[in-house]
């Protein structure tokens, strides 16, 4: 795929891996819009990179519809749709598990994607690509430890995409999948892995990302393998 003049959304593109793909777009000449919750961090962000900023609340629909129109209005299309967003949280064995922490890593982790590649569809009238990233705890979550939920937010997502991807095989839409391993980002700010100093660049997980995108035939479920784990 040629992804020169592509419109490229990345949702959750203010920081971190979100980040580090919409500058690699933007140096293959793509137009790139990031959209967060955060209007100060989003903007800038776009600032600094040269996108195009949104504001939007992942785990509302309605406004990422709204996100999807004001695209259209400005380039005419959608190309690629990129959810991002992801919140990373541990909980104690022990203690209750708090439900208010645990429904907001779900409706960001699992409903965002929902809903940002729900609309993607219905907004990607000439074709395009959705990518959903998840993570290798969708594939194998025996390391998960405390993170157990996060990793069935992914586990349910996958499991999601899958179905979503089997539900549009005859469409014009490609519907892919990124199952990276651990990348230093903020996303562990909360508990940061005792192995953390092994984890990714996130620019290297992107470029492996690009380089996928950019073949003829790209893989439908992308497993980018931490090299100290090869897992």
């Amino acid at each position: 795929m040629e992804l020169r003049n592509k419109v490229v959304v990345i949702i959750g593109g203010s920081q971190g891996f979100g980040k580090a793909l919409a500058e690699l777009f933007i140096k293959e000449g793509s137009q790139v819009v990031i959209v967060s919750k955060t209007k100060a961090s989003i903007e800038k962000t776009a600032r600094e990179i040269y996108a195009t900023a949104f504001v939007a609340d992942v785990r509302n629909e309605l406004e990422l519809q709204n996100v999807a129109r004001k695209v259209i209005d400005s380039f005419g299309e959608i190309d690629i749709w990129i959810n991002c967003a992801g919140l990373f949280m541990v909980f104690s064995k022990d203690d209750l598990i708090d439900l208010n922490k645990a429904h907001t890593m779900f409706d960001v982790n699992f409903f965002g994607s929902v809903f940002g590649s729900r609309t993607a569809l219905v907004y990607m009238k000439n074709g395009g690509v959705i990518i959903n990233v998840l993570s290798s705890a969708a594939l194998d979550a025996t390391r998960a430890k405390n993170a157990k939920l996060y990793a069935a937010s992914k586990w349910a997502l996958r499991g999601y995409v899958e179905a979503l991807r089997g539900e549009n095989k005859d469409s014009n839409v490609k519907i892919l999948s990124v199952y990276p391993g651990g990348m230093k980002t903020h996303l562990h700010d909360e508990a940061i892995p005792s192995e953390f100093e092994n984890f990714m660049n996130p620019v290297d997980v992107a470029e492996k990302v690009i380089e996928n995108l950019k073949q003829n035939s790209p893989v439908s479920d992308l497993v980018i393998k931490r090299p100290s784990l090869n897992s």
